[in-house]
């Protein structure tokens, strides 16, 4: 492959080398033997700005319980505020998508929340920078199955989305943060964030696609969100909606699980779990359901978070 390879990766027994912003999480339950066509994908679960690991799990949960092994891109102010932080994250990730034996080669699923549209597009534009070769980046491009953006921010939400996640939504901190960051925007050379934004916004890969946002969500844009849903589909692309009227930002799994697993997990399509031949609904807590007690099964399987 025609490509900068910065440094070695190589596999502990905890899974792929990442960097330090990213977790290996592999799904827990036994899947199916991969073969030709039909490979589990691996979910690049890409977090908002202050979002944790332990937070992110919750995600990680969506797909794993289709037998998704994922990874999650915990995403710390730092990495928004200054890009190039983000992109040596997304560097370094994308070594080891190509290099690592668990990922090397295996289809993808991007699925973007909030900021994490901005560190989706940084994958996609390192991508660009290191894979000189055309026919490696279309290849890199066609393993993506599906995307699934769950209340994406683009560049002009970046004060309120970095300020409310900091400090909280609506405080008087989270106000001066704000009008600070628009200042310091305002003072500096903005390309980098364009870049990622404009790459977000072509997403080469054309993959099918499901957004999942809020009408009353002040930090992701709702006519953001269907302006560019409305260019993808011209274009031809699949893409699905979830629109809940009520829920806060980044908690539209807590608002409407059943709804919100229903949606990723039709989107994605396929179950790869061993034993898994319907698309379950239920988080890997819940417990089985039972003849003896269907009422307590269902209540079990309600999503915790």
């Amino acid at each position: 492959m025609a490509r900068v390879v910065r440094r070695a990766l190589s596999s502990g027994p905890r899974g792929p080398a990442l960097p330090k912003s990213c977790l290996w999480s592999p799904c827990p339950l036994p899947t199916r033997e991969a073969t030709a066509g039909s490979e589990a994908p691996v979910a690049l679960i890409f977090g908002w700005t202050s979002s944790t690991q332990k937070q992110l799990s919750h995600y990680a949960r969506v797909f794993h319980a289709i037998g998704v092994d994922c990874i999650q891109w915990a995403c710390p102010p730092e990495q928004v505020i200054a890009p190039s932080k983000s992109t040596a994250v997304a560097d370094t990730l994308l070594d080891a998508l190509h290099e690592a034996p668990e990922l090397a080669g295996r289809p993808l699923i991007f699925n973007g929340i909030s900021a994490g549209a901005y560190s989706c597009g940084n994958l996609l534009l390192a991508l660009d920078a290191h894979v000189a070769d055309g026919g490696d980046r279309a290849a890199f491009h066609a393993r993506v199955a599906s995307g699934v953006f769950d209340s994406p921010v683009d560049f002009e939400g970046v004060p309120l989305g970095v300020s409310s996640a900091v400090f909280g939504q609506g405080t008087t901190a989270a106000r001066a943060a704000e009008a600070c960051i628009n200042g310091y925007l305002g003072l500096i050379d903005t390309t980098a964030w364009e870049a990622s934004s404009a790459k977000f916004h072509e997403m080469a890969p054309k993959a099918p696609s499901l957004w999942i946002y809020s009408e009353d969500d002040v930090i992701s844009s709702v006519a953001t969100n269907e302006e560019i849903i409305a260019k993808w589909r011209a274009r031809g692309d699949d893409v699905e909606t979830l629109v809940l009227d009520r829920s806060p930002h980044v908690k539209h799994v807590k608002t409407a699980p059943d709804a919100y697993f229903r949606a990723v997990h039709g989107r994605v399509g396929a179950n790869f779990l061993l034993d898994g031949d319907e698309v379950p609904v239920v988080t890997l807590d819940a417990a089985p359901p039972t003849a003896a007690e269907p009422a307590a099964a269902e209540e079990a399987a309600k999503m915790k978070v």
